[in-house]
């Protein structure tokens, strides 16, 4: 596969498909220690497929097939090969599809590049996140950070790796949750599971709170979990792309 080469030096994989009749295109956002090859994204990509819509989705440094350069990478460098992205790369809207940390990279691209993302699809978004599991790691695992430079963070969906320059890079990045702070006008859906065991689902009501649009929509899914890849997750992300797009 031919690997997209960024600014940063890093190399990963990635697909890009033209939009037709200058219709936008959908950046894929994947999650925190993981990929953009999973049932999510070839939702989005199926879709965009049926309705002649652009499609662009990539692994982030040190994650997919360049995992190994995982201790390399940090948020800033993720958060910068987003906005390369949307400035380089794809013509065009763009609409953001993001889970977990990649609804937190959505949403500062959003921010960031107004002129250019016109709607945002979070997917268990996880906006700010390294303030919550702060608050949760153990003596040990501090000792891990401090002598290792990272440790393993395990719940019942998941485990992460987390290091000392993810964390600092990472709070660096941290948005605010006061009402209307988050500057993005454009339509937002939150997809949210009630089972997740990364991110607490009332949470997505302060982010939905925080989002200045007037378009926003949180949908809560009772028996859904963070990776929101059950029919019935995928289900409504199809909606929500029929909704934002409004092709």
């Amino acid at each position: 596969m031919i690997k997209y080469t960024f600014k940063s030096g890093f190399a990963t994989d990635f697909e890009y498909i033209a939009s037709k009749n200058n219709a936008p295109t959908i950046l894929y956002l994947h999650g925190f220690c993981s990929d953009c090859w999973g049932k999510k994204p070839e939702t989005v990509k199926n879709f965009c497929l049926t309705k002649g819509v652009g499609f662009f989705r990539f692994d982030y440094a040190g994650h997919g097939t360049d995992r190994h350069n995982f201790i390399n990478a940090d948020f800033n460098i993720w958060k910068n090969q987003v906005l390369e992205v949307i400035d380089e790369a794809i013509v065009g809207d763009v609409i953001c599809v993001g889970s977990s940390m990649g609804g937190w990279l959505s949403l500062i691209a959003a921010i960031n590049r107004p002129e250019r993302v016109k709607g945002v699809i979070g997917l268990a978004a996880a906006p700010n996140f390294v303030k919550r599991f702060s608050s949760l790691i153990t003596d040990k695992q501090k000792e891990d950070l401090q002598k290792k430079g990272q440790f393993n963070y395990v719940n019942k969906d998941f485990t992460y790796m987390i290091t000392q320059r993810f964390i600092d890079t990472a709070f660096q990045n941290c948005l605010p949750e006061d009402e209307n702070s988050w500057p993005i006008n454009a339509p937002v859906h939150f997809i949210q599971g009630m089972q997740d065991a990364s991110l607490p689902w009332k949470y997505v009501l302060n982010f939905a709170y925080a989002v200045r649009s007037e378009n926003v929509e949180v949908k809560l899914l009772k028996t859904s979990n963070h990776r929101l890849n059950d029919d019935n997750a995928l289900h409504e992300l199809n909606n929500s792309l029929i909704n934002i797009v409004n092709i």
